[in-house]
């Protein structure tokens, strides 16, 4: 069945399964975007030393960019391609005033450059192109990043007497302890690579059963329950609470179902529930159930509740009448004991006492297409368009309710 539930509660549950925002910044900047940074100061506070890296502007030009690449790339909705290149491209535009057309000769640069377009290729691969490709794609991304640790390893070797050229690159290749040391960081990135791989498929398995059992919990006890439980486990034991009730029937339905086939009963009844549910999640519930024909919505305050009844009684009435059918609806406040009921095995997230009996018998003498309010709620809202009916007297009570029409607006 379509829901419609609180973002607040999805909020909630989404920040215990992904983390927070910051929390994806500073996870996106360690296991992407700032690897470069750190590889670069690395070389640079070994090759000039800490005053030179802490008193060179482009420095920190770097770390502002790598910082806003990372921001921009926490973001669930982030483009991989032109996020990977943020932080390349602002570094750019920023040092290149500085550092005139050397900047672009600089073998630093140009391994910066080329890593981002490597991992904004793979990472755009995967979530945009190729989605079945990280068995390839996370493995080779995981070299680049290690051979980055091979360009300034050369960088540190080379730095003190000049820049890196062709033959600077010619004779690493053709040295043993070089061609070792290559080999190693590729070996050691490919294996990384294949451990970041069986990682991310059991983090996606986690993360897509985990959905699966909140979309089940909710279904059976309830988005506020569940957000609860999972925030404040303390919070879901019985307590006294005050509490708006709804409770809505549809009138004449078992006599409709003695004259009606069961597949089109099960077709009114789900219609029935497509059509209220929604319009008594909108406005924040604690719980909605669904006993049979009958629909149980428990609110924090009555202004809930009244608005929520409103919509409910409209929304049945357009997929009721035609059928030749109509639901009763009522709603009390009052004090009632909160919590999850039931045995060891099986339990669910309700309210029981005396408010909730009271609402039910209300609901049990409204007509089809009305809505009774109990004189608790009546006087929370005085202003109301309602009508006075006559007192009713219900089983359980020994002195007649006094009860209030609301009207249609």
């Amino acid at each position: 069945m379509r829901r419609i539930n609180s973002p607040k509660i999805h909020d909630h549950l989404t920040v215990k399964l992904e983390g927070t925002r910051f929390q994806a910044f500073i996870r996106e900047l360690l296991t992407n975007s700032g690897h470069f940074l750190v590889l670069k100061g690395l070389a640079e506070l070994i090759v000039d030393g800490w005053r030179v890296y802490l008193t060179h502007p482009p420095e920190y030009l770097l770390i502002f960019a790598v910082s806003i690449q990372a921001w921009y790339l926490s973001r669930p909705t982030a483009q991989r391609f032109w996020g990977n290149l943020i932080g390349v491209g602002v570094y750019t535009v920023l040092d290149v005033p500085l550092d005139g057309w050397a900047f672009f000769t600089d073998f630093s640069h140009l391994v910066f450059w080329g890593a981002s377009l490597a991992i904004a290729v793979s990472q755009h691969l995967r979530t945009q192109v190729w989605p079945q490709s990280d068995g390839l794609l996370i493995p080779l991304e995981s070299v680049v990043r290690t051979l980055m640790i091979q360009a300034f390893y050369l960088v540190v070797q080379v730095e003190p007497e000049g820049h890196v050229t062709w033959n600077d690159l010619q004779m690493m290749v053709n040295s043993h302890s070089h061609r070792y040391f290559l080999g190693s960081v590729v070996l050691i990135g490919l294996f990384l690579g294949l451990r970041n791989l069986q990682v991310s498929r059991q983090q996606r398995q986690l993360r897509e059963t985990a959905r699966s059992l909140q979309q089940f919990a909710e279904w059976g006890i309830g988005a506020y329950a569940v957000n609860q439980a999972v925030n404040n486990p303390d919070a879901v034991a019985l307590t006294l609470q005050n509490r708006t009730i709804i409770f809505m029937d549809i009138r004449g339905f078992t006599r409709w179902c003695e004259q009606h086939e069961p597949d089109a009963i099960a077709h009114v009844l789900n219609a029935y529930y497509y059509a209220v549910e929604p319009a008594a999640a909108a406005h924040d519930p604690i719980r909605v159930s669904f006993t049979g024909d009958e629909i149980m919505a428990i609110y924090a305050t009555p202004a809930q509740g009244i608005a929520a009844a409103q919509a409910m009684r409209d929304q049945s009435h357009a997929c009721l009448a035609p059928h030749g059918l109509g639901a009763g609806c009522a709603v009390h406040c009052g004090p009632v004991m909160e919590g999850f009921f039931g045995s060891q095995d099986l339990r669910t997230y309700t309210v029981i006492g005396d408010t909730v009996n009271t609402a039910k018998r209300l609901e049990s003498a409204t007509p089809a297409g009305h809505i009774t309010l109990s004189d608790a709620v009546y006087h929370t809202a005085p202003d109301l368009a309602v009508q006075p009916l006559t007192p009713i007297t219900v089983k359980g009570k020994q002195d007649p309710l006094t009860i209030w029409q609301l009207m249609a607006t």
